[in-house]
């Protein structure tokens, strides 16, 4: 698993805010929310944002954000695909881009531009998400999600070899290539891409 987040200390009661996530060969980004019971965004309008929701365990929308949601994978939560080619090889071989993401007590939103299509007021330190167009990822807060789900958050930078998630999937994601934790240990040029080359981390309030 790589990931660049947002956790609060008091997991999952503080929230978690999945900005870049993804597992194995996958070559899309996913905009993940994990949070205690009661937060839930089966209302949001599709139109709203520009992504795809993920499919729970019965192929519905996996718009539950509770990490222990009915119909959806363990600690799953609420989570958009935000379109082909924003990760892994996909995003290396674009010379990877810009993700951007705006919390506020009405919303949490996410975007991604490729370098040339990154708005120059992002550019130029003073961002305006007004003018950015549809997000990848939209989730409302208030009736449905209310905001004290999330409080202070720590961004998280990290990669994650097998584990919960990507091992458990590893052999439908990768057939032929024996156990996730084997294949780790004994093919250490596999993963010769396997690290984060970062540019800047910003944050704006």
């Amino acid at each position: 698993v790589s990931t660049q987040s947002t956790g609060g200390d008091n997991w999952p009661n503080q929230g978690e805010i999945d900005i870049i996530e993804g597992v194995n060969e996958q070559n899309y980004d996913q905009t993940t929310l994990h949070t205690s019971n009661g937060c839930d965004m089966s209302q949001e309008p599709s139109g709203s944002f520009s992504g795809n929701w993920q499919k729970g365990t019965a192929g519905n929308n996996a718009t539950n954000c509770y990490v222990h949601a009915a119909n959806q994978y363990d600690n799953q939560g609420c989570s958009i695909n935000d379109g082909y080619g924003n990760y892994g090889a996909s995003l290396n071989n674009i010379g990877g881009g810009v993700f951007a993401t705006q919390w506020y007590s009405g919303a949490i939103k996410t975007w991604f531009f490729t370098h040339s299509n990154t708005p120059a007021d992002l550019i130029n330190n003073n961002p305006n998400p007004a003018n950015w167009g549809k997000p990848v990822a939209n989730f409302a807060l208030g009736s449905q999600c209310s905001s004290s789900h999330f409080g202070p958050q720590r961004i998280i930078i990290d990669l994650t070899f097998c584990g919960d998630w990507a091992g458990s999937v590893f052999g439908q994601d990768c057939p032929n290539k024996g156990s996730c934790t084997s294949y780790v240990q004994n093919n250490p040029s596999a993963f010769k891409d396997a690290y984060w080359q970062i540019n800047y981390v910003k944050v704006f309030q």
